[in-house]
């Protein structure tokens, strides 16, 4: 299994949260900046796929969204501690 961390989300703009990875794990899979990275949210899952497109054999998501969604336009709700 690997490296395990927990991370608070933080208020980047009125509808976005962002999360901080660490520099030494982008490091250890080669990844640097500007690099594309590919998102995919799973509802049924409850969970964000992250794609680093540097990855070899990692496939290249075709959907892209030009607008955000309704769902994603709903003001941030509290998160528990």
């Amino acid at each position: 299994m690997g490296i395990i961390d927990t991370r608070k989300l933080f208020l980047f703009s009125r509808y976005s949260l962002a999360l901080l990875l660490p520099k030494t794990w982008l490091n250890e899979l080669g990844i640097e900046r500007g690099e594309l990275v590919t998102l995919k949210l799973d509802r049924k899952r409850s969970r964000i796929i992250i794609k680093f497109n540097s990855i070899p054999n990692s496939p290249v998501l075709t959907e892209t969204v030009d607008h955000p969604s309704q769902d994603d336009l709903f003001p941030i709700p509290q998160l528990e501690n």
